[in-house]
């Protein structure tokens, strides 16, 4: 038996032959393994078969069926599911990993009514992450990260003080601190940590953002260029 052990996902970049700055490395080490623990509304097993599903659902044949119609609620069948989750959460995994750009308030809520607005909340964000480092994986033409290991414990269960109806699809922070993205996933506080941790290192640097000039490889038009570019092809318009 080897010795070896599984190498961190930076390591893995390293060893492809990038040196990417340390704390992009570091954010990717701590923040993609965490989603194999339990968060505060779903264990680590659940939250690792959305992992799988999230990868799943981009060689789904009723996906791409949906995808190709006006509506994809024209098109009914069964989601190929890889994973025994509920199949309430399969399609609202799916429906959110490829189709975003046409879920409505009337989805989410027949979402939430399903599985809950917690377990909701936490499944549109370890979606989101997993989406965040598989893309950054293509783009350096290594291997997606391994789906994490299962870590034990029970999730939260509670509800976050001072969340409520904001007017949005989903509970959030009652108090506007910063711009409505950062607390669009407040419902679940740990996995919101998670994918801020990595949008915080990838894009928006915590304080720097307010700053009109940053001191990377990418000034900050060219920043804001590529961000408004890759919104406008995914038909994001926030």
């Amino acid at each position: 038996m080897s010795d070896e052990t599984t190498p961190s996902v930076a390591e893995t970049y390293r060893r492809a032959g990038y040196e990417i700055p340390e704390h992009l490395g570091s954010a990717h080490d701590r923040h993609w393994p965490a989603l194999g623990g339990p968060g505060d509304w779903l264990d680590g097993e659940t939250r690792r078969r959305i992992i799988i599903e999230t990868r799943n659902a981009r060689n789904c044949e009723l996906c791409r069926r949906r995808s190709e119609a006006v509506s994809p609620n024209a098109v009914p069948g069964n989601h190929d599911a890889t994973t025994d989750l509920d199949p309430a959460m399969v399609d609202a995994v799916h429906r959110v990993s490829v189709d975003a750009k046409r879920l409505s308030r009337t989805f989410a809520e027949a979402a939430m009514a399903e599985m809950g607005p917690g377990p909701y909340v936490e499944m549109v964000g370890v979606v989101a992450c997993t989406w965040l480092m598989d893309v950054f994986a293509w783009a350096l033409g290594v291997d997606e990260p391994g789906v994490p290991e299962r870590r034990p414990g029970e999730p939260v269960g509670e509800i976050p003080e001072g969340t409520g109806d904001v007017g949005a699809w989903v509970p959030q922070e009652l108090e506007k601190v910063r711009a409505n993205v950062t607390r669009a996933l407040s419902y679940a506080p740990l996995t919101n940590g998670s994918w801020r941790g990595l949008v915080n290192e990838h894009y928006s640097r915590g304080e720097q953002f307010g700053h009109l000039v940053w001191d990377r490889a990418l000034s900050r038009p060219q920043v804001e260029l590529v961000a408004a570019r890759t919104a406008a092809l995914n038909e994001c318009f926030y």
